[in-house]
């Protein structure tokens, strides 16, 4: 059989003057290896030491710095966005006035955008698994803008569900949900300042846009209206620049030192076991080649010259911690030693990490905060979690994913045990039912048109609900940081507040009292938006937030999607804004009481697990005297 030099010598008894002289050599070449990193370990040791503390907080969100201009880019995003979606109650208007259809079929154009912003979560969710949030983003803002500018060019209401609707809506769906999820990426500590800054573009841009729309359509038409607004959401693309990767210099280093240790070891392990012939083989095969397949030949050298040349190479590839192939042998150790099937050990791979799997990407209070009742497990799962937040993750968790459901990989978010749990159903019904807010923002300035109120004024009431939206924000959060209320009283609270006001609507008949009710509405949305994510968690823990939050948002695209259509419909029917809005503040009325069963349902669960506990005390306590009574007997 032919085989090498090398493998003579070990599978034979005979003819060892050759073999030992290529042990001495390979001995000495890795005592000199072993000395010269031991030389390097005590240099860098001082160093490593003084730096360990500096590395485990880059580990962490930055809190700051850059994470500013990330949370500005993250507020023109919502305030464009958002903006453009609630301000379309303007806009219906004319578009009425134009193609003269029923109210049912016109509302189709703004609804559609407003529930694919939201529904394709799961899509959004597959594109962060592959890219990264400032190529998703910047991606939707192209889209978007893309379909506002072919409405321009629409000739009927189907045409414009389509381009205004649906593509307008893949793209602010592919921008809305990075710009949420991006804040919490870059804070942690100040999560619940940075959020709230970020998220009150929203009502700024209701606000802004009900004005900015109403003067657009009396200079231009609706077309160039839209073309603006097509021109405006251009400015995304600059916010999306902003949204840069973590950089990690700690995860990265930590993961060369990984290598670095386990090439190492095995370098260490050939030395200890040189007398043994096959694993000197196999170590040799794993150190040098780096290459895992059958061959003719047993072991790798032609001769001890060539082991020689390539220790340098192997002394570099400790030093870099980089891959590199073997090079080309003899030509005739390279016939003796064919590999068959070549199947080179690829390194590892890295790819864009998918801020989704972190299970506190969606809260938006500070993780300080979270309520006690979230176990340490999630807390601790969710921060191991974060220290490979940047943006890289290792082939073989792909691997792992790739073994979940279809429904997983489109995001990795969906958990339909969920539905077996009372709490998540109630919650679901609630934020499902309070997307009644839609009906409510785009009827409501046709209504006030209606009671004789001139369209400039009806355009402001728009705009009193989007700056009272900016301060049921910061209202809301003031109460449960500083006050620590319930979010889920204040919850409860706002749903029935704004029950109250939809029932109000239909009975104002001039200005100032539906300006009063429009700016109570607007706390009340503010609140009942920004607590969302924290009534998730308080209720069901941290550790269900992102599959429950991923499901309810989407329900509430398709509900979005239906409400206004559905309101639409029964004006156009029974001639009368009295029914619309029966029908918004039934649906709010309904999410009040789901929300007052889960919180008896959480009060009840609360009482129990005391009780609980109690007798855990006393039952340990009894065991405890029962011993000492036998110690003394």
């Amino acid at each position: 059989m032919a085989i090498d030099k090398f493998g003579e010598d070990l599978h034979h008894s005979e003819g060892c003057t050759d073999c030992e002289d290529g042990l001495k050599r390979m001995n000495d070449v890795l005592k000199f290896i072993e000395m010269e990193k031991n030389q390097k370990d005590s240099q860098n040791s001082s160093e490593t030491n003084s730096t360990h503390s500096q590395q485990t907080t880059d580990t962490a969100a930055p809190d700051g710095g850059w994470g500013w201009l990330v949370c500005l880019g993250s507020f023109v995003i919502n305030f464009i966005l958002d903006g453009t979606m609630f301000s379309f109650g303007v806009m219906l208007l004319t578009l009425l006035e134009y193609f003269g259809e029923s109210k049912a079929k016109t509302s189709w154009i703004g609804s559609v955008l407003l529930g694919l912003s939201m529904i394709l979560g799961p899509f959004v969710g597959w594109l962060l698994d592959r890219f990264t949030i400032r190529q998703v983003t910047l991606c939707g803002a192209l889209v978007a803008s893309c379909g506002f500018v072919i409405s321009t060019f629409a000739q009927s209401v189907e045409v414009l569900i389509i381009t205004y609707g649906i593509v307008g809506g893949i793209g602010f769906c592919m921008m809305f949900i990075p710009s949420i999820i991006v804040v919490g990426l870059y804070f942690s500590r100040r999560r619940a300042l940075a959020t709230g800054i970020a998220m009150s573009g929203s009502g700024v841009g209701t606000f802004v846009y009900a004005y900015l729309c109403e003067a657009l359509l009396n200079e231009f038409s609706w077309r160039g209206t839209v073309l603006i607004m097509a021109g405006i959401i251009l400015n995304c693309v600059v916010c999306a620049a902003l949204f840069r990767p973590l950089s990690n210099e700690a995860v990265k280093q930590k993961q060369r030192n990984a290598k670095e240790s386990k090439l190492y070891d095995c370098v260490h392990c050939l030395d200890s076991n040189k007398s043994s012939s096959t694993d000197l083989s196999t170590k040799s095969k794993d150190l040098y080649g780096g290459f895992d397949g059958p061959r003719n030949g047993s072991v790798v050298f032609n001769s001890t010259s060539a082991l020689d040349r390539r220790t340098p190479a192997c002394y570099s590839f400790i030093e870099n911690t980089s891959y590199r192939k073997p090079k080309r042998m003899y030509s005739s150790a390279h016939a003796l030693n064919r590999i068959d099937n070549m199947n080179f050990q690829q390194p590892s791979v890295l790819k864009p990490f998918n801020p989704l799997s972190r299970k506190d990407i969606y809260y938006s209070g500070s993780v300080r905060n979270i309520p006690k009742s979230v176990s340490s497990s999630d807390l601790s799962d969710s921060n191991n979690t974060e220290e490979l937040s940047d943006f890289e993750i290792e082939v073989s968790e792909v691997k792992a994913a790739s073994c979940c459901s279809c429904l997983q990989k489109l995001g990795g978010t969906v958990d339909l045990s969920l539905f077996k749990n009372g709490k998540f159903t109630l919650l679901l019904l609630c934020m499902v039912l309070w997307t009644a807010q839609s009906i409510t923002l785009t009827y409501l300035p046709d209504m006030a048109v209606a009671n004789g109120i001139p369209r400039d004024k009806s355009a402001s009431i728009i705009s009193i609900c989007g700056i009272t939206n900016t301060i049921g924000r910061i209202l809301a959060g003031f109460l449960t940081d500083s006050f620590h209320v319930s979010s889920t009283t204040i919850y409860l609270v706002a749903l029935t507040v704004a029950a109250v006001t939809n029932f109000l609507f239909p009975l104002c008949y001039n200005y100032l009292t539906i300006a009063l009710c429009s700016g109570v509405f607007g706390l009340c949305m503010a609140s009942i938006v920004c607590l969302r994510t924290i009534v998730i968690v308080e209720q069901l823990g941290l550790k269900r937030l992102t599959s429950a939050f991923s499901m309810i948002a989407f329900f509430q695209g398709v509900a979005f999607i239906i409400n206004p259509p559905l309101a639409g419909f029964l004006y156009d029917h029974m001639n009368s804004y009295l029914y619309p809005f029966i029908l918004s503040g039934t649906m709010y009325l309904v999410a009040a009481l789901a929300c007052a069963t889960v919180m008896l349902k959480h009060c009840i669960s609360a009482k129990d697990t005391s009780k609980d506990n109690i007798s855990i005390v006393i039952e340990s306590e009894g065991t405890s005297t029962d011993e000492s009574l036998l110690n003394v007997l």
